[in-house]
């Protein structure tokens, strides 16, 4: 079912056709009119029954990509902050996504899970997501999300991916020095191989300090993504993901009886010998839609994703076998 707004439409409309004959030509409004471009986004949502969108329990919140441009977001985590409804959760000392939707936490000791095109894709130890590749954040409020992903009755959250556009050519690139002489670079490349293919190349690389005491963090990533046109109502897309983040196993800091000024909040209490906590995925989609009508469409597809997370650290642990806390 597609769900579409028109707001923006409707005033343009009534403005030309109040516009008053004695200030340009005919021809002068006619291609002024062709100028205009009016974008109508839509929302594919899976056929539920003959239900108006009061009578389903849900509510949808879009985070799309000119917030996250406007706000200088780089990670999920940071995105998912502008919705109310959404707060973070142990991170594992920033090695993964974790949030609650509406007070439900999940498994405090694994990340939480989250949809990529509608494909589970929160499992595994991958590191918190890059915004780099990201079309737009939903966040599917309510009970309705239980039919998605791990049954989370808080919520649900799906990224949309930006994706290989037919026919098009262009492209971005960006470089950015931030605080701790932290330098980030990032490109964005659609090209159009064929009328019918087309493939969108996407990157970035990070690299920096931070501000607590000896913390370096890398990371980098490699999001590609073709699309092949059979007919005028077929797609297929692949998508591949290839990220990594190398970062120091950091739990932060102690705080004894309610005092936060226990020690500096810049102190790292870990061993740097350990090095750092490195954390891989490897990520593979393909999806074939075609649309029937404008009212229905079948979307076919599948995920393979593989993570990975090796490192070392140096806590004190409360099993007597392993270690003595107290002699």
């Amino acid at each position: 079912m597609r769900a579409a707004s028109m707001a923006g439409a409707i005033p343009l409309a009534i403005a030309l056709s109040y516009a008053p004959a004695s200030a340009q030509s005919d021809e002068e409004g006619r291609a002024e009119r062709e100028r205009e471009e009016i974008t109508v986004t839509g929302v594919r949502q899976p056929y539920r029954g003959n239900f108006t969108l009061r009578e389903i329990p849900q509510a949808i919140a879009t985070i799309d990509a000119a917030v996250i441009e406007e706000n200088a977001i780089l990670r999920l985590t940071d995105a998912l902050d502008l919705n109310a409804s959404v707060v973070r959760q142990n991170t594992l000392g920033g090695l993964w996504d974790s949030f609650a939707v509406r007070g439900f936490t999940g498994d405090e000791n694994l990340p939480s899970g989250y949809l990529v095109n509608g494909f589970n894709a929160g499992r595994g130890f991958s590191g918190q997501r890059d915004v780099a590749g990201i079309e737009r954040v939903e966040v599917l409020k309510g009970p309705a999300a239980a039919v998605l992903g791990r049954g989370e009755p808080g919520g649900s959250i799906n990224l949309v991916t930006k994706q290989a556009e037919i026919g098009r050519t262009f492209g971005t690139a960006s470089l950015q020095y931030r605080s701790f002489d932290t330098v980030r670079a990032e490109g964005d490349a659609n090209l159009a191989l064929t009328d019918t293919l087309s493939a969108r190349l996407i990157g970035y690389a990070e690299s920096g300090d931070t501000f607590r005491d000896t913390v370096e963090q890398k990371r980098w990533g490699f999001l590609p993504s073709i699309g092949l046109k059979l007919g005028d109502a077929t797609r297929v897309t692949y998508d591949f993901e290839w990220t990594r983040v190398e970062v120091p196993f950091d739990r932060g800091i102690v705080v004894l009886n309610g005092n936060f000024d226990t020690v500096p909040r810049s102190r790292f209490l870990g061993e740097p010998s350990d090095g750092d906590t490195v954390a891989r995925a490897t990520g593979h989609q393909l999806r074939v839609q075609h649309d029937f009508s404008d009212a229905w469409s079948l979307s076919v597809g599948a995920s393979h994703r593989d993570t990975q997370l090796d490192g070392a650290s140096s806590d004190a642990e409360t099993l007597r076998a392993r270690q003595k806390l107290y002699v």
